[in-house]
């Protein structure tokens, strides 16, 4: 469980600094954009300086790039970096095989997606990092011996140790 918590870490830090880094880059190209409001009456121009982004758009890039990152390495090579990192994978319960694009697309969803959508209602949304937290814990109080959490059992998978040098099989 403590190296799920440690790779989960590692892939947090990569994602904050990808999706700030997105954010960064759309901030400075709307930050040269120039909006002029002309007044019908008295012909009198006002001219704003630049555009801000919404609010919102730093959490859905968040979003965004969360899945774009979770989903591609968990099917492709049925771990992030993180799970690199620390030497754990998922394979699938029924086969040992990578999970494949619907399986982590699944497992995305449950783990981060949810919490996704949920942080942009309003009220519930500040706490919508509590349904990741519970998810992401969910391993801990699983009956059986494979430690599977909420996540696992929607993406119908298993977090292994990762042999070294051997790739998962198809």
């Amino acid at each position: 469980m403590l190296r799920r918590v440690g790779g989960a870490a590692i892939d947090m830090v990569i994602l904050i600094a990808l999706a700030g880094m997105a954010s960064a880059m759309l901030e400075s190209l709307t930050s040269g954009i120039t909006r002029v409001r002309l007044d019908a009456e008295t012909g009198e121009r006002t001219v704003t300086a630049s555009l801000a982004l919404p609010t919102w758009l730093p959490l859905a890039i968040l979003v965004v790039v969360t899945a774009a990152y979770t989903i591609a390495l968990m099917a492709t090579w049925g771990r992030t970096l993180g799970g690199w990192a620390v030497g754990i994978r998922c394979v699938r319960a029924d086969s040992g095989a990578r999970p494949g694009w619907a399986l982590a697309t699944r497992r995305w969803f449950a783990l981060y997606g949810a919490a996704g959508l949920l942080a942009f209602v309003p009220v519930i949304g500040p706490f919508a990092w509590l349904a990741t937290l519970v998810v992401g814990l969910s391993p801990l109080w699983d009956r059986s011996r494979l430690l599977r959490g909420y996540a696992d059992y929607l993406g119908d998978d298993v977090v292994v140790m990762a042999r070294s040098g051997a790739s998962p099989r198809r």
